[in-house]
């Protein structure tokens, strides 16, 4: 549902197939064409515009929605007239006038515009809105062509709506003329020149249905109060099919989908299986038989590469231990973290040696003999100096 935020309590939308059609935000700038630069800009700030998909042979509608805080009894605005426009051709004219408010409890006014009206009373037809696929082509090169062609489609894909506040007015009216009507394409005219729509990404025109009878509806003669350039809303709706608007980048394209890598690793190796056992089956008799004795005598000599491996490995390991292991020489034990302390000199022969001097008499003292006796075997001919 496309609002205006200027104008709160006003709404507009597309129904294809009598249902609300999905709106996507116009990301461009509003183009308007006027002369006059103040009411473009204007007619820019005034502007609300949305994008949405159509499809081939859908019907769709406009729906209008008056509410609060813009209508109610006491709205400022005497009528509102809205004048809708289809790939740039008037269609109809919704008229929701104070009077309304009065005469119904409903909270909001709602008008439906389901194709150009012909003719009164009873009388009355309607031609119902699809969507025309637009189809291409590159045999025309003929550049008048293309170019009466390309004014042709220059509003095409679009549905527009301006709002107006208007004057009571007086009621009747005529409604859209045959000349008028004609300007939608017909199903012959739907192919173009590609160089018609080049850039564009239009996809869809409007076709009208075959006549069928109507209520018409209220039509009044009124005159708007601003003038024709200063509709106090305009709402527009682009109409284009799902590729067009991935093109446009107004919808994220669908990415490719990948198979996992899993997935292509197992194909891979099962493709290689296929690949040896289709060698192996033309290899004749012999061959086969010399090919099985090449392998075996392969994994002979690997099996002896791992044993000689594993008997370097086990004899470092048992090298590695016997240098951890610390020596015991005799009852002797010293302490790792004493080493740097203490020199130990540890004497295993038992004989009783006559203490010396050493040649030059530098005044040392001969080391101590233990003086224990002999039942002191633990520390028979220990001796230590600091």
């Amino acid at each position: 549902m496309a609002v205006l935020d200027l104008v709160a309590g006003l709404t507009a939308e597309i129904l294809i197939n009598g249902s609300p059609s999905l709106e996507y935000d116009d990301p461009n700038n509003i183009q308007v064409e006027h002369k006059d630069r103040a009411i473009r800009d204007y007619q820019a700030r005034h502007t609300c515009s949305k994008y949405i998909e159509s499809k081939s042979g859908q019907k769709f509608s406009i729906r209008m929605k008056v509410g609060r805080p813009l209508g109610h009894k006491k709205m400022a605005h005497a009528k509102l007239t809205m004048d809708i426009e289809v790939d740039g051709i008037p269609v109809w004219t919704l008229i929701c006038d104070r009077p309304w408010f009065n005469k119904n409890l409903g909270p909001e006014w709602e008008g439906i515009s389901e194709g150009p009206k012909n003719g009164k009373g009873h009388s009355c037809t309607v031609r119902e809105f699809s969507f025309l696929k637009i189809r291409t082509n590159s045999h025309s090169t003929d550049s008048a062509k293309v170019r009466d062609q390309a004014q042709r489609m220059k509003k095409k894909g679009t549905i527009v709506i301006k709002v107006y506040n208007a004057t009571a007015g007086i009621k009747g009216g005529s409604t859209i003329n045959a000349s008028e009507a004609n300007g939608f394409l017909k199903m012959n005219e739907a192919t173009v020149s590609e160089m018609a729509v080049k850039g564009t990404a239009k996809s869809h025109a409007t076709a009208l249905g075959k006549a069928k009878k109507t209520a018409r509806g209220a039509v009044a003669r009124c005159e708007k109060k601003d003038g024709p350039d200063y509709p106090i809303a305009i709402f527009q709706f682009l109409y284009r099919d799902l590729d067009s608007l991935k093109q446009l980048h107004i919808i994220p394209r669908t990415p490719s989908p990948t198979p996992p890598p899993e997935v292509r690793s197992r194909s891979s190796s099962i493709e290689a299986d296929d690949d040896v056992q289709r060698f192996l089956s033309s290899l004749s008799g012999e061959k086969l038989r010399g090919l099985k004795r090449a392998l075996g005598m392969l994994d002979s000599q690997d099996d002896e590469m791992q044993s000689e491996r594993k008997g370097i490995r086990t004899s470092k390991k048992i090298k590695k231990e016997t240098e951890e292991k610390p020596e015991r020489r005799g009852l002797g034990h010293v302490k790792r973290g004493s080493a740097s302390k203490l020199a130990v000199i540890v004497d295993l022969t038992g004989e009783d040696d006559e203490p010396t001097t050493d040649d030059e008499g530098d005044g040392r003292s001969p080391p101590r003999r233990h003086k224990g006796g002999e039942d002191s075997d633990d520390d028979e001919g220990l001796f230590v100096r600091q």
